[in-house]
């Protein structure tokens, strides 16, 4: 009897702790079962698995959000002719059909599906054959991702592929983008009018563009390509090609960099364009200018030694003949001296308007101050005979200039003020301001004015207004004020004063 009690008690205890192990190996299943449900319903991928007659057995908590329902339970049971997406419903089961009866997963392949609202969105589907412990096909298993947004994207980026290439294909301008590596990546058709090769033949051959550059820009844009690879900012060069036919072509050339939305460097893209027509007008708008430029110096040294010797013989006759002469004899005397004086002032007017539009600018710092102090000098005597006061501002000033050009520009300032101010002008002054890019200097005066109708005209070659009648003047000293104005980047400009007077202005890059 106490043998048989030992014996049910171990067999208690065995049993005791086979109920504990079965309980454990419970309580780890359900928490398995727990942490895969869990993992199931946070990825973002939809999952859900069907019996062999594509009835489903569950699904993922996503799955079931995007089916209408509040949980996967819902959906143990049902079939797709049941759920929102029943237009697809065929479609579907098919797959399902196809990958138990073969026994093979069909993956990665598009669908659409229809939401239960109505909408229609695009999946990406993967579908493997669902097996028991025996490895028998019970069933499949599925998983899908929404790519409705993705799909959107290749939709919009084929429609702006396409009109960009419309474009491409049709501009006049050769089109091109190259590869990191120097590989065509694409050649519009406009290069086979420019070059006499077909796009083909660019894509082909990379270095055929080198072959076709004329040898003496060769070194040119090779260190053009060089750069160009080497920098990020967009540039440009013109050059000659040698065209197909034989013919000489000129190209502007302009390049920049291509990044994508995460700032790869995907190469450069390209435009040329046949400037060789622009290139003939410009050469042939130098050779005009060339010879203008020549003519005019052979007119003017032409017409300034008659003048000299009219005024030398006029003025000999006066010396020598002036008793014997009458008074209309005397006068016509005076009137020769003055004619050919002035015609020999308009010759050097002419000269120094030449020499202005052709020389170039020796661009130095210069004290202001001391420009100013010059012409005070200069014009001291007339400032002081006909009793004017100077004034001038007390700041020290400095600026990147041409010297000659701005002691040119100040001395034709004042010079207009004493030669048309009139009885009235008793005071000529100077002023300075400035913007973010340009000196401005004006000079004022309180003489006789100017009708505004005239402020535009004035700066136009020979032209001369009502108030310069009775003085003398080439009519080109304003023009040269011009010149030298728009050499410098800025401009020169004149207003009449509310009262009386005149101030004339001229800005000055700050960038020379």
């Amino acid at each position: 009897m106490k043998e048989r009690t030992v014996s049910l008690a171990k067999m208690n205890e065995q049993l005791t702790r086979e109920i504990e192990e079965r309980k454990k190996a419970e309580q780890a299943l359900r928490e398995s079962q727990q942490m895969l449900q869990l993992v199931l319903d946070t990825i973002p991928v939809r999952v859900f698995w069907k019996n062999l007659d594509s009835n489903y057995l569950g699904c993922n908590r996503p799955f079931a959000l995007d089916a209408g329902l509040q949980s996967p339970e819902e959906i143990i049971g049902r079939n797709d002719f049941e759920m929102g997406w029943a237009e697809q419903a065929e479609l579907y089961r098919s797959d399902d059909r196809l990958v138990m009866e073969t026994g093979s997963p069909k993956l990665g392949y598009e669908e659409p599906q229809t939401m239960p609202d109505g909408n229609r969105i695009w999946l990406r589907t993967n579908k493997v054959p669902l097996l028991d412990t025996e490895g028998r096909i019970k069933g499949v298993l599925g998983t899908y991702e929404d790519i409705t947004e993705s799909k959107r994207m290749e939709e919009m980026l084929r429609a702006s592929e396409t009109k960009y290439r419309i474009v491409a294909d049709n501009t006049y301008d050769w089109e091109y983008w190259v590869s990191p590596e120097g590989r065509f990546l694409y050649t519009s058709p406009s290069c086979q009018r420019i070059t006499g090769y077909a796009a083909s033949e660019f894509e082909r051959d990379p270095k055929l563009l080198s072959c076709i550059v004329h040898p003496d820009d060769l070194t040119q844009f090779e260190t053009h390509v060089e750069q160009d690879r080497a920098t990020s900012a967009p540039c440009g060069l013109e050059f000659r090609i040698i065209h197909r036919d034989g013919t000489t072509r000129w190209i502007g050339h302009l390049c920049q960099p291509v990044f994508d939305a995460k700032g790869w460097f995907l190469g450069r893209r390209g435009s040329n364009r046949d400037i060789t027509d622009r290139k003939q007008t410009e050469k042939a708008l130098q050779d005009s200018s060339q010879k203008l430029k020549l003519f005019a110096y052979s007119v003017a040294h032409d017409l300034k030694s008659p003048a000299i010797g009219v005024y030398g013989l006029t003025k000999r006759l006066s010396k020598n003949y002036r008793d014997v002469l009458d008074d209309k004899g005397r006068n016509y005397c005076d009137q020769i001296l003055r004619t050919s004086e002035h015609i020999a002032a308009l010759v050097d007017k002419v000269n120094v308007y030449i020499a202005t539009k052709e020389a170039s600018l020796s661009i130095e710092s210069i004290n202001i101050a001391e420009i100013l102090r010059m012409l005070k000098d200069e014009f001291s005597a007339r400032l002081s005979i006909r009793r004017i006061e100077w004034l001038e501002p007390e700041t020290a000033l400095e600026i990147k200039a041409d010297r000659l050009s701005m002691l040119r520009v100040f001395r034709n300032f004042v010079d207009n003020s004493l030669k048309y101010g009139g009885e009235s002008l008793s005071t000529i002054w100077t002023g300075y301001e400035e913007s973010e890019d340009f000196h401005i200097f004006s000079f004022s005066d309180n003489g006789k004015g100017l009708k505004e109708e005239d402020s535009e005209k004035i700066f136009r070659a020979f032209q001369r207004n009502e108030t310069s009648r009775g003085v003398e003047g080439a009519g080109l000293g304003l023009t040269i004020v011009k010149e030298i104005a728009e050499r410098h980047g800025g401009r020169v400009w004149v207003e009449p004063r509310r009262k009386k007077g005149t101030t004339f202005y001229i800005s000055i890059s700050k960038n020379l």
